[in-house]
């Protein structure tokens, strides 16, 4: 049995990721928005009135990392933050119009991720989720 390079795997799953954000945000630009935006806008979406701290937890992410980008999509009008009732935490929330985008590139995102996987049938499609899966 050959022997497998771990390190080889690691790099090639870091340049597939690399390959879908630099689609992304290709697909993107004309919505004056980059992946990390939009994939940040969907999970506020979708984790609605979560402060940035229980955001970075569930994304497994670094806190001052994501606030930089809060911030990027609060100035853009995405997304609002109120205070809690402790006054050191804000709630996040998307705005009208964070929701009105996501559902105008909900159709778009869903497209380039479709032509990306396109390569792979369903079975190996499912075989690749689960292992991922495995390794989160």
């Amino acid at each position: 049995m050959a022997q497998i390079d771990e390190k080889n795997i690691a790099h090639t799953i870091n340049q597939v990721s690399r390959k879908i954000i630099n689609q992304l945000n290709e697909g993107l630009k004309d919505y004056d928005i980059y992946a990390s935006q939009y994939q940040l806008l969907v999970n506020v979406k979708r984790y609605n009135n979560s402060t940035s701290k229980e955001l970075a937890a569930k994304l497994n992410v670094n806190p001052a990392a994501i606030s930089r980008t809060l911030k990027s999509i609060e100035e853009q009008g995405l997304i609002q933050r109120r205070q809690t009732v402790d006054r050191r935490a804000y709630q996040i929330m998307t705005t009208t119009k964070g929701s009105e985008l996501l559902a105008k590139l909900s159709e778009r995102d869903s497209d380039i991720f479709r032509k990306f996987f396109s390569l792979l049938d369903s079975k190996e499609l499912s075989i690749l989720l689960k292992l991922l899966t495995r390794l989160m």
